[in-house]
């Protein structure tokens, strides 16, 4: 599950919802995972609290996807076995249908066939379920996530690094919600493409270290940081946008 916040398309309070079963993965690759999201500047909601008590979904982790605008799920071996997880993908797959929202699988060890198919590890999970909980929740489990192994998603093996496969899925990440966001910004700002077009000539410059943006508060300077960040981060392995430094600063008192 996950924790974020950006400027995206339906006023977005997070870009990145982050599921996952906490005993398979927490304490490694969904770990590590968080850690680059978050360094490379998203903003991930990030649940690690859920508790397996039966209920449908939290209110929290609900309004947490609702409020992102791409969804990572880590399926692993055995994801299916948590109902919080599987209610938490029926929500995701919902909302891909209703309001265009992105779903990124990573199959952590497991074979996609066995994620489409039901099979394997999975089989036995829902067979489980089947026998507590009401046959149409469960039917509306199979189905989103039979749903889920028809994506292109991410499939780690043991072929290289776990850290090679995070960089991957953080720059895949980073490229999708960059498509979500209007090609012009200039609803936004008049005058922003151009701003940043000269903005993006200077980072051009072979003497370029710093570039600094200066006027009165509410003209507009962050969200042309944020725009030009969004247009340049994709080419650097390692990114971050900090925003607020000021308020942040007198917040703790240094």
């Amino acid at each position: 599950m996950s924790s974020s916040s950006s400027s995206f398309p339906r006023q977005v309070k997070h870009q990145v919802f982050l599921s996952f079963r906490g005993e398979d993965t927490l304490l490694n690759f969904t770990a590590h995972l968080l850690k680059a999201l978050k360094d490379s500047g998203l903003n991930v909601f990030f649940d690690e609290d859920t508790l397996e008590k039966g209920e449908p979904l939290s209110p929290a982790v609900s309004q947490g996807i609702a409020a992102s605008n791409l969804s990572i799920i880590v399926l692993s071996k055995d994801y299916a076995s948590s109902k919080s997880c599987l209610a938490e993908v029926s929500n995701i797959m919902d909302r891909k249908h209703t309001q265009k929202h992105i779903a990124l699988p990573i199959f952590y060890h497991v074979d996609p066939s066995d994620v489409r198919n039901l099979g394997g590890s999975f089989k036995t999970s829902f067979e489980d379920h089947e026998s507590k909980r009401p046959t149409d929740e469960v039917k509306q489990w199979k189905t989103a996530f039979a749903e889920v192994g028809t994506l292109k998603g991410i499939h780690i093996k043991d072929d290289k690094p776990e850290t090679k496969y995070i960089n991957e899925i953080v720059d895949d990440v980073t490229r999708k919600l960059m498509n979500t966001v209007p090609r012009s910004t200039s609803e936004k700002l008049f005058g922003m493409d151009y701003q940043k077009n000269i903005i993006l000539g200077l980072i051009e410059q072979e003497d370029c270290r710093v570039i600094g943006l200066w006027g009165m508060g509410g003209i507009g300077k962050t969200t042309l940081a944020d725009a030009v960040y969004k247009d340049v981060s994709p080419k650097f392995e390692s990114r971050l946008f900090v925003q607020n430094v000021r308020e942040k600063i007198k917040k703790k008192g240094e």
